[in-house]
C-alpha cells in the first residue's frame, strides 16, 4: 500500500500519511481544508470531509482506517457535531444561533438536528426491500457499501427510489458466511430484505441505512417464484420438454460450447475432454456465466450455434459451482425460451447437486462441467461399445453368408463343369464333322476354280495378242500423220521467224540512231515519249549513235491538236 488515511486523535481531523510523491500531493492538495502539519510531516483533512479523502485515495490503495469508514457511514460523530444527548429535546443542546448571535443554525448544527430526529422517527429496526446496486466493486473490502433501488415495473426498469445502505465490518463477517452457507451470495441485480437502523452521516448529510441483518429465505423464495413463472410460461408454449426430447445424435464427437474461457468449470470440462484420447472437436463461444452481462452474451452464443446447427452435434451450456444466487441469472425468460427452441440438442452443466435451475429442467442435465465431460465420454464408449458389437455380429453373420456362398458356388460350379463339358464334347465332334465337309467342299471349289482361271486365262491372252495388233496398227497410222504435220509446222515457224528478224533488224535502236535519230530520257532514266512527261528545268538524257548528251529542258511547247 502506498499511504494511509487514520482518524486523528482530536476526532475532528483525519491523518494522511504517504511517502512523497508529485502526484498524491497534487491530489491532496485538491482536498477542502487540507493542511500540511510540518511537525508531524503529514496532511490533516477536517473530518468532514472524509468521503472525498477516500474517494481520491482509495484508487491508490491507501490503508483506510476503520474509525474512518464509520466517521463516513455516521455512527461516530466529532466533537464539532456531537448529538444530543438520549432523552433531550432535538435541539435543546444547540444553541439556535450557532453560538454567534446570528440566530442561523451551522450546517453541522442542522445535520446533527436531522440526526436526532430520524434516529427519534425510527427508533428501531427497519424491513426494507430492494435491488442490489454497487455491491459488486466493493466486494472484498471490510465495510462494504452499497445501495436497494426500487424500480418500476416496465421493459427499462427505470429506478424509482434509492437508498444508500452501509453494513460494517463486524456484520459483514456475520452475515456474509452465514448467507454463503444458505445458498445466498450478495451481488449485484438480486433482491433482498434487509434489517437495518436508519442514520444520518451529519459530515454530508447524507441518511443511509445501516445493516443489521438479511433475511436469506426472501431472496431464494422470489427466485423460486421466478423459476416456477418461466416453466409455467414454457409448459404454456408447448416449450417444456420440446430440446430435452431432441435425440442425441450417435456419435456426439463435434461439440459446441457456450462458457466463460476463464472459468474453473470450462478449465475441468477441457481437462476431462483432452484426458479421454477421444477425436472430440470443440469450439468454446465466451459467454457470462453470472451478472447482468449473461442475458445478452448467452443470447449470442446460442444464436451463433443455431445459425451453424449443421456443423455440431450438441452443444453444453458450462459453469462451475456457485451459489444459488450466483446461478439464478440462468434463470432468464429470454435464454430458457432460446434454449428450448434451439436446433441443438443442450446438455447443461452449470451448478452441484443442490443446485437446479430451469435449463436443468428443460435441457439434458448434469450437475458440473466435469460430469458433462463424463456424459460424453460415457455415450461415446458406450456408442463405441455398441459398434463394437454390431461389427462383431455383421463379421459373423457375413461370415456365414460368405461359407452358404461358398458351399453354392462349389456344387454350382460342378454342375456347371459337368454341362459344360457335355457341351464341350458335342461341339467338338460338330466342329469336326464339319472340318471334315468344309475341307471337302474346299477341295472341290479350288479344282473348279482352277478350271476356270486356265481358261479365262487363255482368253485373256488370246485377247491382249488381237488387242495389241490393233492397236500396233492404229499407232503406225498416227505417227505417220504426227511426222507430216510436225514438218508443215516448222516450215511454217521458219518463215514467222525470218519475218521477226527482219523487222527486228529494221527496228533496232541503234540503226535508227545511226540514220541521225536520237533517244531522250528523263532524269529517272525512262524514254520520254510525251511532251507533257517533262517540265521545264528537267535534266534529261539525249542518246545519240556515238555518246550521250546530258540537256536541261527550258521550255515544253504542247501541240494544240493532237497528233499533229
Amino acid at each position: 500500500m502506498s499511504g494511509s488515511i487514520e482518524l486523528d486523535r482530536d476526532g475532528r481531523s483525519l491523518v494522511i500519511r504517504f511517502p512523497y510523491s508529485e502526484f498524491l500531493v497534487e491530489e491532496v492538495r485538491g482536498l477542502p481544508g487540507r493542511r500540511w502539519d510540518k511537525a508531524n510531516r503529514v496532511w490533516k483533512v477536517p473530518a468532514e470531509h472524509a468521503e472525498a479523502a477516500v474517494e481520491a485515495f482509495m484508487k491508490h490503495h491507501f490503508a483506510i482506517a476503520a474509525d474512518v469508514y464509520a466517521v463516513m457511514a455516521g455512527t461516530q460523530s466529532t466533537p464539532a457535531a456531537e448529538a444530543p444527548t438520549a432523552g433531550a429535546s432535538a435541539g435543546a443542546a444547540i444553541p439556535p444561533d450557532g453560538g454567534a448571535g446570528t440566530g442561523a443554525l451551522s450546517v453541522g448544527q442542522l445535520n446533527a438536528r436531522v440526526r436526532a430526529a430520524i434516529k427519534s422517527a425510527f427508533p428501531e429496526r427497519v424491513s426494507v426491500v430492494g435491488e442490489v446496486v454497487n455491491y459488486d466493486k466493493n466486494r472484498g473490502r471490510a465495510h462494504l457499501f452499497f445501495s436497494l433501488v426500487e424500480k418500476e415495473d416496465t421493459a427499462g426498469g427505470n429506478v424509482r427510489a434509492h437508498v444508500d445502505v452501509a453494513m460494517f465490518s463486524r456484520t459483514a463477517a456475520r452475515l456474509v458466511p452465514a448467507l454463503e452457507a444458505k445458498g445466498l451470495t450478495l451481488c449485484d441485480g438480486i433482491e433482498i430484505l434487509i434489517e437495518a437502523t436508519v442514520d444520518l452521516y451529519e459530515a454530508t448529510g447524507r441518511y443511509q441505512l445501516i445493516v443489521e441483518d438479511i433475511r436469506p429465505e426472501f431472496t431464494l423464495g422470489k427466485l423460486a417464484l421466478s423459476r416456477a413463472e418461466i416453466l409455467d410460461g414454457l409448459r404454456a408454449a408447448g416449450l417444456a420438454s420440446r430440446n430435452r426430447e431432441l435425440p442425441v445424435p450417435v456419435p456426439a464427437l463435434r461439440i459446441a460450447v457456450l462458457s466463460s474461457p476463464e472459468s474453473d468449470g470450462w478449465n475441468d470440462f477441457i481437462r476431462e475432454i483432452e484426458a479421454s484420447g477421444i477425436g472430440f472437436d470443440v469450439t468454446i463461444v465466451p459467454v457470462k456465466v453470472q451478472g447482468e452481462a449473461l442475458r445478452p452474451t448467452m443470447l449470442r452464443g446460442l444464436k451463433y450455434f443455431a445459425e451453424r446447427a449443421d456443423q455440431f452435434d450438441i452443444l453444453c451450456i458450462l459453469r462451475g459451482g456457485g451459489s444459488r444466487t450466483d446461478l439464478a441469472w440462468f434463470d432468464d425468460r429470454e435464454v430458457a425460451f432460446a434454449v428450448a427452441q434451439h436446433p441443438l440438442k443442450v446438455l447443461c452443466g452449470i451448478g452441484h447437486e443442490r443446485d437446479t435451475s430451469v435449463l436443468d429442467e428443460i435441457a439434458l442435465s448434469v450437475k458440473t462441467p466435469t460430469a458433462a465431460a463424463g456424459w460424453l465420454i460415457d455415450a461415446w464408449h458406450e456408442n463405441h461399445g455398441q459398434l463394437l458389437d454390431r461389427s462383431a455380429r455383421l463379421r459373423e453373420a457375413a461370415l456365414a453368408l460368405l461359407h452358404a456362398a461358398r458351399l453354392d458356388l462349389t456344387r454350382s460350379g460342378h454342375d456347371l463343369r459337368s454341362v459344360v463339358t457335355r457341351r464341350l464334347d458335342a461341339e467338338r465332334t460338330r466342329l469336326a464333322t464339319c472340318a471334315v465337309h468344309v475341307r471337302r467342299g474346299a477341295e472341290n471349289l479350288v479344282r473348279a476354280r482352277d478350271r476356270q482361271l486356265h481358261e479365262a486365262s487363255r482368253r485373256v491372252v488370246l485377247g491382249v495378242r488381237n488387242f495389241t495388233s490393233a492397236r500396233r496398227a492404229g499407232l503406225d497410222r498416227i505417227a505417220e500423220r504426227i511426222g507430216e504435220a510436225a514438218e508443215r509446222r516448222l516450215e511454217r515457224a521458219h518463215a514467222t521467224l525470218a519475218t521477226a528478224e527482219t523487222r527486228q533488224r529494221l527496228l533496232d535502236p541503234a540503226r535508227v540512231l545511226k540514220r541521225g535519230f536520237a533517244l531522250l530520257r528523263g532524269a529517272d532514266g525512262r524514254i520520254v515519249t510525251d511532251a507533257n512527261q517533262v517540265e521545264s528545268g528537267d535534266l534529261t538524257t539525249v542518246q545519240l549513235r556515238d555518246g550521250r548528251l546530258h540537256a536541261r529542258i527550258s521550255t515544253v511547247e504542247l501541240d494544240t491538236e493532237p497528233g499533229s
